[in-house]
């Protein structure tokens, strides 16, 4: 029986990449956070930030639910070494981070509030806050979740999750210090701004790919990336913009999803448990994921989609950022309440996996 030449060739391009990719799973290494650096910090610690020109590493961090004790704390660190430089108090609880280093302002979420505070990185004094969500009733109070720069246009992107499921996406005017507009029915939780190709991506808690045009925040696009999964809860999504992909952790569902941007396409799914936090690494082709429940870190291959390292934490990583060189992984990493110990920074030496 004559074989063709041609499909002679697909057949060992396909056996080579799947032995590429078993071979890579074989080799993936189990790291574990004694193989690095780790400083403790305390109670409540969830989104970092990094500054290239300080050498300086920010921690927000909220001590306290108590309803009296509406204090937030950020903590300053120096980047190589995780030693706290400084304790910087805020009047309200912070979650969420945007640095915006070259106009030395931090911008820090307060969820709990519905309000985003303006911190000066030169004098580590607060700037101003910009109430977003309507004080007037405290039933109707929408909370700030996730806060996104984008330079270009010079607009902060912040999502409001509120009760009924009730989602708001505020976008400030940075330029004027103000809100600009408040885009409703988009039941936006993590988003991610594209500035070279004038977008910005949303996920939602139902499972959506929602495409905003950054120039005027208008919707292009708003489609359901797997609509055979209902338990679907998209928490947060990482662009890879030159391959026109992107990553979308999932707290409900298990895998990271791997989706064409335009179409919102799902091309790929990753294994791994549920996710909080993803980070793309352009320098060295890599996706990085938090999986709080499995207190793990995934390494993966952008290009192959295969795990390539797991890195243990003994308390449940949370947040990511990398260092400017590309080198370095930030992780905030998480105790169960019941633990009575304090939050974490891990710093991850990529050249070392």
């Amino acid at each position: 029986m004559h074989i063709p030449s041609a499909l002679i060739q697909q057949t060992l391009c396909a056996v080579a990449i799947s032995l590429a990719m078993h071979s890579g799973a074989a080799f993936a290494k189990t790291f574990t956070e004694k193989d690095f650096v780790t400083q403790s910090l305390g109670h409540g610690v969830y989104e970092l930030a990094y500054d290239k020109g300080q050498q300086a590493l920010y921690a927000a961090s909220a001590p306290s639910f108590d309803k009296d004790k509406t204090d937030g704390l950020v903590f300053k660190l120096a980047a190589q070494t995780l030693q706290i430089e400084a304790k910087i108090p805020t009047e309200r609880r912070t979650f969420a981070v945007a640095l915006d280093e070259e106009n030395h302002r931090l911008y820090l979420g307060n969820s709990l509030e519905g309000s985003v505070t303006l911190l000066d990185t030169r004098t580590d004094k607060a700037i101003k806050t910009i109430q977003l969500s309507d004080t007037s009733n405290p039933e109707n109070r929408v909370h700030v979740r996730e806060v996104v720069l984008d330079k270009k246009h010079q607009r902060l992107y912040v999502s409001g999750i509120g009760r009924k499921d009730k989602g708001l996406l505020w976008v400030v005017d940075t330029e004027k210090q103000a809100l600009a507009q408040t885009l409703e029915k988009l039941e936006p939780v993590g988003f991610a701004v594209d500035e070279a190709g004038d977008k910005v991506y949303v996920v939602s808690g139902v499972g959506e790919l929602i495409a905003l045009d950054a120039k005027t925040s208008k919707l292009l696009s708003r489609v359901k990336v797997d609509p055979a999964d209902p338990e679907h809860y998209f928490l947060n999504i990482a662009l890879n913009s030159a391959k026109g992909v992107g990553y979308i952790a999932d707290t409900n569902t298990k895998d990271v999803l791997v989706v064409q941007l335009d179409t919102g396409k799902l091309l790929h799914r990753v294994p791994t448990p549920n996710s909080v936090g993803v980070l793309y690494n352009p320098a060295r082709e890599e996706v990085y994921v938090t999986h709080r429940n499995d207190r793990q870190i995934s390494v993966i291959d952008a290009n192959t989609y295969h795990l390539k390292h797991t890195i243990k934490t003994t308390a449940m990583p949370n947040s990511l950022v990398l260092s400017a060189d590309a080198s370095t992984l930030y992780a905030s990493v998480k105790q169960d309440e019941k633990a009575n110990k304090a939050d974490y920074v891990l710093k991850i030496d990529l050249t070392q996996l």
